[in-house]
């Protein structure tokens, strides 16, 4: 199965930031993560907010390790393609539609 990129987005309060890393030790030693991989994470130097790019094999992998963070925090997903990857679909779009242009 073809896997896919999603862009995290997690915002807190800075009052829940111990008990969030808590459950967050908790997930990574308990959690398997078989059909996700976190590719990277970032996280705002001002606190409160926290970034990561996850490579998923289905949504219900993302959902199955995100679950216990739902009630201490905000969370923002969006799936993304890679630069490189949008250049070449864009690319062959264009071309299936100028050769449809063409035709008429």
């Amino acid at each position: 199965m073809k896997s896919m990129l999603l862009l995290d987005i997690t915002t807190f309060d800075p009052e829940n930031t111990m008990e969030l890393f808590k459950r967050w030790e908790h997930v990574e030693k308990t959690y398997s993560q078989d059909g996700l991989k976190v590719i990277n994470q970032w996280f705002d130097a001002g606190g409160g907010r926290v970034v990561t790019l996850f490579d998923v094999e289905t949504v219900k992998d993302y959902l199955a390790y995100n679950l216990p963070f739902t009630d201490l925090c905000q969370i923002d997903v969006f799936p993304v393609i890679e630069a490189e990857d949008f250049k070449k679909f864009a690319v062959k779009q264009m071309q299936k539609l100028n050769n449809s242009d063409s035709q008429l």
